[in-house]
C-alpha cells in the first residue's frame, strides 16, 4: 500500500470507518491498492483474481453512514481484452455494482471488500456457463430493435432526430445505446446525445436506486435539456438518443429546440 508515511488523524467515526477498512483491505490483498490524498478519500486497487484491472475510488466525507463510494476511472493493462469495451459503459457497470453492494449491506457498513469480491463474478465467467453468457451479451441484429424514432427535422441542411426506448437498468440502457451506433448512418451523424432516468429496484428489496444523468456528445449543453425535457415529462425507465447530422451551418439556439422537439416526439412515439 502505497501511501505517505505521516499518521492520519480520523476526523469524525465514518473517517475512522473508511482507515479501518483500507487497513483491512491492504492486509488481504497486499501491494494491490495505492492511497492518492494524505486523508485516504482517493484510492486505486487492482480487482483481486483480474488484476488487468485497476479501479480508481473516491470515498465522500459521508461513507459509509449515507453515501455510496464513487467510482471515478478504470484503468486497463495494455493486453486486456476489456479495452475494446466502451469505457463509460463499464465505467456506469462498475458503479452499479459499488451501489448494490453498498444498499445490500445496509447504511453504516462498509462495502468495498463486498464489491471487489462481486467484480469476480461480473468479469469471469465459468467455462460451463460460456454459452449461456455470451447469448445474455449478443447484440441483437437490427440495431433499431426496442427503439422509437421521431420524424426527422431538417434545418439549414442540419437533421436532427430522435430515438427513444424502455429499460431496467443503466447496463442496459448503455447496452442499447452501443447496438444503435453500430448502424452506418448512426455513425456517421455529427453528434448523438442522451439523457436516461431509470429507477432500479434492489433484489430482494423495496427500495429503489435512482440513475439519471445525460451526455452532450460534444453539443454543448445538449444533454442536459434533454434530461430536463424528460424530467418535467415525469417519465422513468427511459433513454432518450438525439443524432444531429450537420452541414456546417451554425443554427445558434434554434438547435436546442430542434433537439428537445426530436427527443419530445421519440418518448412519446415509445409510449411513455
Amino acid at each position: 500500500m502505497s501511501c505517505k508515511k505521516e499518521p492520519l488523524r480520523a476526523m469524525n467515526a465514518d473517517h475512522e470507518e473508511l482507515l479501518q477498512e483500507l487497513e483491512s483491505i491492504d492486509a488481504i490483498y497486499p501491494g494491490y491498492m495505492t492511497v492518492h490524498t494524505a486523508d485516504s478519500t482517493i484510492v486505486s486497487i487492482k480487482v483481486p483474481q483480474h488484476e488487468y484491472v485497476t479501479v480508481q475510488i473516491s470515498f465522500p466525507a459521508d461513507y459509509p453512514s449515507k453515501s455510496s463510494p464513487r467510482v471515478m476511472e478504470l484503468r486497463f493493462d495494455d493486453d486486456s481484452r476489456l479495452v475494446s469495451h466502451d469505457a463509460k459503459f463499464l465505467l456506469h457497470l462498475f458503479q452499479e455494482v459499488m451501489d448494490s453492494a453498498f444498499y445490500q449491506n445496509g447504511r453504516n457498513a462498509v462495502c468495498v471488500f463486498d464489491f471487489l469480491t462481486e467484480l469476480d463474478r461480473v468479469l469471469y465467467t465459468e467455462p460451463e456457463q460460456n454459452d449461456r453468457a455470451v447469448e445474455k451479451v449478443v447484440l441483437p441484429t437490427d440495431p433499431f430493435e426496442h427503439w422509437y424514432a421521431s420524424q426527422p427535422i431538417t434545418d439549414r441542411g442540419s437533421t436532427f432526430m430522435g430515438f427513444a426506448t424502455r429499460v431496467s437498468s443503466e447496463t442496459e440502457a448503455f447496452q442499447r445505446l452501443e447496438t444503435l451506433k453500430t448502424d452506418s448512418k448512426i455513425r456517421k451523424g455529427s453528434h448523438a446525445m442522451c439523457a436516461w432516468r431509470i429507477k432500479q429496484r434492489l433484489q430482494d428489496d423495496k427500495r429503489e436506486i435512482i440513475f439519471q444523468d445525460s451526455d452532450d456528445d460534444g453539443e454543448t449543453a445538449a444533454g442536459s435539456r434533454m434530461l430536463h425535457l424528460i424530467t418535467i415529462m415525469d417519465v422513468w425507465n427511459v433513454m432518450v438518443v438525439v443524432v444531429r447530422w450537420f452541414n456546417g451551418a451554425h443554427l445558434g439556439p434554434d438547435r436546442f429546440k430542434h433537439i428537445n422537439s426530436a427527443a419530445r416526439e421519440a418518448v412519446l412515439n415509445a409510449g411513455f
